[in-house]
Parts: structure tokens; sequence; C-alpha cells
């Protein structure tokens, strides 16, 4: 009987080591990934192209074909690895990339082009939480290729908020009074030009990304995302 108890006891440690095994390699393995939903909104940044229908796994997930800056609004995904595809409307320059959502986490994924029309999609997450709610959170990215000392972003009591944003470069969060405008320009150039601060309400979030082929002609586009 006490060959048998121990016998039990030393089985029962072997099993028990076993799943303490197995669980921790499931942790600290990269390739495991947790299910659950993620949540991605896409945009038209491709000056010069036609309007894009945009794919998740080959399934269509905007209503009607994106024209160069609209936004579809967020939309809920399986998390995990996930193909995405701009197609035009007329199913010319299918550009596809694949992304790696995590659960719980929001997206805005843009369709670029570089100064020698070579098309790519890029992802960026969102931040969706603001407890200040009589201030704007903002967030600032260049999908420009054409400024090759990039952009500076300052508020209207001249605090800057990024100096020299690089082509595909965003910025971190930034909180803004309500009641302030932005102003922005190509680094060097002293074409300086304003966002009203109608733009801005207290307690939402914005993303603005820049588009533009020459300093006179830069522009600002505000999502909100909240």
């Amino acid at each position: 009987m006490k060959i048998f108890n121990n016998l039990s006891k030393v089985l029962f440690l072997l099993f028990a080591v076993s799943i303490l095994a197995l669980s921790s390699c499931k942790k600290d393995d990269p390739d495991v990934v947790v299910k659950g939903e993620a949540k991605i909104k896409v945009v038209n940044a491709t000056l010069t192209e036609i309007e894009q229908d945009v794919y998740l796994d080959n399934v269509k997930v905007t209503g009607v074909a994106l024209a160069f800056g609209e936004t579809s609004d967020y939309i809920k995904i399986p998390s995990g690895s996930r193909s995405v595809a701009y197609i035009g409307s007329n199913s010319a320059n299918n550009t596809n990339a694949s992304f790696n959502f995590t659960p719980a986490i929001t997206y805005t994924a843009f369709l670029v082009a570089n100064k020698s029309s070579v098309r790519e999609i890029v992802s960026y997450e969102d931040n969706l939480s603001n407890s200040e709610m009589d201030k704007a959170k903002v967030k600032l990215i260049n999908l420009s290729p054409n400024f090759p000392t990039g952009i500076n972003v300052s508020v209207q009591a001249g605090l800057q908020f990024v100096n020299g944003l690089a082509y595909k470069e965003a910025s971190g969060y930034f909180t803004v009074d309500a009641g302030l405008n932005l102003r922005y320009s190509v680094v060097g150039s002293g074409n300086i030009k304003t966002i009203d601060n109608s733009n801005f309400v207290g307690g939402k979030i914005y993303t603005i990304w820049f588009s533009g082929t020459t300093a006179a002609n830069l522009e600002a586009h505000i999502i909100t995302d909240n």
C-alpha cells in the first residue's frame, strides 16, 4: 500500500509538471494567436487612383467604393492574421497585404502610393480612450511622399506638436483645447495653413492625415474616430 501511494504521488507530480510546461509553451509561443474581435476602418489615401473597394479575406467590406479621401466606418473583424485588399472599381490595380490584428484593438488602414506610384497598404493602431472631456485628442500621419523635409504641426499659440513628420510616420496622441486652431506646413516652405478649431469637439478623438504634391496644395484630412 505504501508503494502504491508513493507511485501515485510520482505520477501526479509528473502530470502537473507536464501541464505547467504545456501552458508555458502556449503562453510564450509567438505563433499562438488569441482569438477574438478587432475593429478596422479603411481609407483611400491615394491621390490619383479611381474609387476602391476593400476586401477582408476576399470578402467585400465596403458598401460603396471609396473615392480619394473617403473613410469607412469601423468594421468588426476576427482577430489574427487577415488579408486586406484594395481593388479598383474597374478591377485594376489590386493591392494586397496581410496584418496580424490583436483582439480588442482598433486599427485604421490606408491605401497609399509613393512618388513612383507604387501602392501599398499601411495600418495604424487607434487609441479610443479619452478621459479629458474638455479637450480633443489628436494623432497626425503624413501620407504624402512628396516632402522629404517632412511636415510641421503646431497649435495656434505656437507650441509645436511635431517637427519634420516623415512619409508614413504617425505621431503619438496629443490633447488640444477645443478652442485652439492647428497650424501645419511643409518644413522650410513658409506656407502655413490652418485647421480651424470648429473641427474639434472636446472629448472627441481625431486622426489627421496629410496629402499633397506641393506646399501650396498640402491638405489636412480629419477623421473622427469616436
